[in-house]
């Protein structure tokens, strides 16, 4: 069995669609340590680790790691994101040595390829749909902005093994060099292989040539072409029925703001969140719970906080963590009044939405997009599509509040 660690909620269920495609009965869970049981080829633990302290962010990730080889998997994957969000601390780097030492581990295979959104490696360096990371809007992110797209660059400050590549004229000679060159790595003490990978042909390749590997990490692009090779017992996706939806934004991604500004112009009903200082989450819930309240009992709406950085307010500097509090509030308080269907956008803010309605563990389900399931808390009776910031088609929102599948 398949265990997956993956540093944000968002990125779990990028990873369990993944391995859902596939055909692998695939369960979600939300918590290191709770133990995880059903029937199941692989599952996924969605943490809240990209950007906290780096010695919590190991400490959570180990404690992961044995919830899931007491659950029975055999083959491991840490998943971060395609973007690379890091700092110099890391927690990309970090976490990856530790579960590496943990598995008794000496060499991983990484990267953060996935072409089916647009991530590609190329002789090193990262690139959003053809753009080098650090010109892209990664380079404006509040809490992660990336200035570099060199990944030796960006993951040597984090770790304390050797970085080096696997450039795409190897990846390109086929699985025997690519083998050699991870066997040859492995002999020279190196730690971290970054693999260029610029399609899903380059990942089929590089999961062929790490089929005997115990660890190894990157986005769901790698994962993906790992759970293609593994034997599929099967899996039955369902689609939630056609409800009134909320949509609970949080994230202030470039995507993000586009989907919002979509649904705004469909003329569905919004409510944007602004805190002023000295307000508190509690306030600013109940006042967007009380907007909600007073919308037709069939008309899906919005609830968001979601800004551009000319429009964020710079007298509130911990105005992130108050926005995912109003998240997680509102919520709740929507689960209360009978809501079934909820999408939420952004890493952060879906992580604090499940901590809200106490969602554990959950069913991967059918697609809303790309890369974002509909996953279904049983306990709880809800239906959540949980998206990361830079995720799904411009008028993904209309789509799913609409009860379709773009």
């Amino acid at each position: 069995m398949i265990g997956v660690i993956a540093d944000d909620v968002t990125g779990a269920t990028d990873v369990a669609a993944a391995l859902s495609r596939e055909g692998l009965r695939t369960l979600l869970a939300f918590d290191a340590e709770l133990p995880v049981t059903g029937e199941a080829d692989a599952i996924v633990i969605g943490l809240k680790t990209r950007s906290i302290p780096a010695a919590d962010a190991v400490a959570t990730s180990v404690a992961a790691l044995r919830t899931l080889r007491d659950a029975g998997a055999t083959r491991f994957y840490f998943k971060y994101c395609s973007t690379f969000d890091s700092t110099d601390e890391g927690n990309i780097g970090p976490v990856t040595e530790a579960l590496a030492q943990a598995l008794g581990v000496s060499t991983v295979v990484t990267t953060p390829a996935a072409p089916v959104h647009g991530r590609t490696v190329k002789d090193g360096h990262l690139y959003v749909s053809g753009v080098p990371l650090h010109e892209t809007h990664m380079a404006h992110h509040p809490i992660t902005p990336m200035h570099d797209s060199n990944l030796v660059s960006l993951l040597t400050p984090q770790v304390h093994g050797t970085v080096t590549t696997l450039p795409s004229s190897e990846v390109h000679a086929g699985v025997a060099v690519v083998r050699a060159a991870i066997a040859a790595a492995e002999s020279a003490g190196v730690v971290h292989v970054i693999a260029d990978a610029v399609d899903a042909a380059d990942l089929a390749i590089i999961a062929e040539a790490a089929d005997s590997a115990v660890l190894t990490a990157g986005s769901a692009g790698l994962i993906g072409a790992i759970g293609g090779r593994q034997r599929a017992s099967g899996r039955t996706a369902s689609v939630p029925p056609a409800a009134r939806t909320a949509i609970i934004a949080g994230s202030c991604s470039r995507r993000t703001l586009e989907q919002i500004a979509s649904f705004q112009a469909s003329r569905a009903p919004s409510h944007r969140v602004v805190a002023e200082p000295g307000q508190t989450a509690a306030e600013l819930a109940e006042a967007a719970l009380t907007w909600w309240d007073a919308q037709p009992d069939v008309t899906s709406a919005m609830i968001y906080s979601s800004s551009s950085p000319e429009e964020r307010n710079g007298e509130l500097p911990a105005a992130g963590e108050l926005y995912e509090q109003v998240a997680g509030l509102v919520a709740r308080g929507l689960a209360q009044r009978g809501v079934q269907r909820m999408l939420v956008a952004g890493g952060e803010t879906s992580g604090a939405v499940l901590r809200e309605l106490g969602t554990t563990v959950a069913v991967v389900g059918e697609e809303a997009a790309v890369g974002v399931p509909w996953i279904h808390d049983t306990a709880h009776g809800v239906h959540l599509v949980l998206k990361s910031g830079n995720f799904g088609d411009v008028d993904m929102f209309t789509a799913v509040a609409g009860g379709e599948q773009p």
